[in-house]
C-alpha cells in the first residue's frame, strides 16, 4: 500500500500543477489562419471555437462506475494494482483498491470539501480537507481537475478561451498559452522565462482531448497527459487509456487502462471507519 499512498501523492500533485498554470496564464494573440489545401491540411479554428468544440465533446455524466487497472513507474520502482472508481458529477469521487487477487486493501472517498482514506491492511485512515493536504505537499488541490483528468475532460482554466492562441501540431489541432516566437526570443537573449506553457492537442475529427502538457519554465518540471483507446459508452467517446508522465524531482510514470466504464447510477458509495481503525497522525 506504500505505492498506492505514493501514486495518491502524485496524483495531487498533478492537480496543483494544472491549478499552479491557471494563475500564470498570459494573454496571447491568435495566429494568421491556416490554409486548407488539397494536402489534407486542417482548417484554422480560433481558440475559441476549439475551445466550445472540445467541451461540447466532452465525456458527459451524472453517475459513472469505472474498472481499470493502474501501473506505477516511480524512478524505475514499478507497482501495479486495480481501482473501482464510481462517481457522480461535481460531488463525490469513491475509489476502491485491489492489489491482488481480488481483495479490497484500501478505500478512497473524495468530496469537493474533504479527503478520507482508510488503509484496510494495517486498519489506519486518514480525513482532513484540501487545506491540510495542500500544506502537507506544498501545493493546490481543486476537486474539479482530478475528475476531469481522468477521464480526458477539459479542465477550468480553458474557459477563458480568449487567451488560448490556436495552431496546427502533427495533424491534429493544437490550443496553447504562449507563443513560441515569444519563448525563442527569451531563450536567445537568456532571459529567465517564469512561465508555465501550456498546450492541448486535440483529434481533428472529434476534438478530444489526446494530449496535455504542461512545462514550468522556472522549475524544470515537465506533465503530460495522454489519452489514447478511444471506445464509445453511451454513443460518448471515452479513452480507455490514460498516461500520466511527470518529470521533476522524482521522474513518474502512470499508466491507466479501464476494462469497464458506466454511466449507470452506482449502487452506493460506502465508508464506514471501524472503531478499532486508528488515525493516520497529520
Amino acid at each position: 500500500m506504500k505505492a498506492f499512498i505514493q501514486i495518491t501523492k502524485i496524483l495531487f500533485l498533478l492537480i496543483g500543477l494544472i491549478i499552479a498554470s491557471c494563475k500564470t496564464q498570459k494573454k496571447t494573440e491568435n495566429t494568421k489562419p491556416l490554409v486548407n489545401d488539397e494536402s489534407g491540411r486542417l482548417d484554422f479554428k480560433t481558440g475559441r471555437v476549439l475551445s466550445n468544440k472540445m467541451k461540447q465533446n466532452e465525456f458527459k455524466y451524472t453517475y459513472l462506475t469505472t474498472k481499470f487497472s493502474v501501473t506505477a513507474d516511480i524512478d524505475s520502482q514499478v507497482n501495479s494494482f486495480d481501482v473501482t472508481l464510481r462517481a457522480k458529477k461535481d460531488s463525490v469521487i469513491w475509489i476502491s483498491i485491489s492489489p491482488a487477487l481480488g481483495i479490497e486493501a484500501a478505500r478512497v472517498l473524495i468530496t469537493s470539501d474533504s479527503v478520507k482514506f482508510m488503509n484496510k491492511l494495517n486498519k489506519t485512515y486518514f480525513k482532513g480537507d484540501y487545506a491540510y493536504i495542500s500544506k502537507l505537499f506544498n501545493t493546490e488541490l481543486d476537486f474539479d481537475m482530478l475528475e476531469s483528468l481522468l477521464i480526458g475532460n477539459s479542465v477550468n482554466f480553458y474557459d477563458e478561451d480568449e487567451k488560448l492562441k490556436s495552431s496546427k501540431d502533427d495533424g491534429k489541432y493544437m490550443l496553447s498559452t504562449i507563443k513560441k516566437r515569444k519563448l525563442r526570443k527569451a531563450l536567445e537573449r537568456n532571459e529567465p522565462v517564469n512561465e508555465l506553457i501550456q498546450r492541448i492537442w486535440l483529434i481533428d475529427n472529434t476534438f478530444k482531448i489526446s494530449k496535455i502538457t504542461i512545462n514550468d519554465l522556472s522549475t524544470n518540471r515537465t506533465f503530460e497527459a495522454l489519452y489514447e483507446n478511444f471506445q464509445s459508452v453511451d454513443s460518448l467517446s471515452f479513452p480507455y487509456s490514460v498516461k500520466f508522465n511527470i518529470t521533476a524531482q522524482k521522474n513518474v510514470k502512470i499508466k491507466l487502462n479501464y476494462n469497464k466504464v458506466s454511466r449507470g447510477k452506482p449502487e452506493n458509495f460506502p465508508f464506514n471507519i471501524p472503531a478499532k481503525y486508528d488515525p493516520i497522525q497529520k
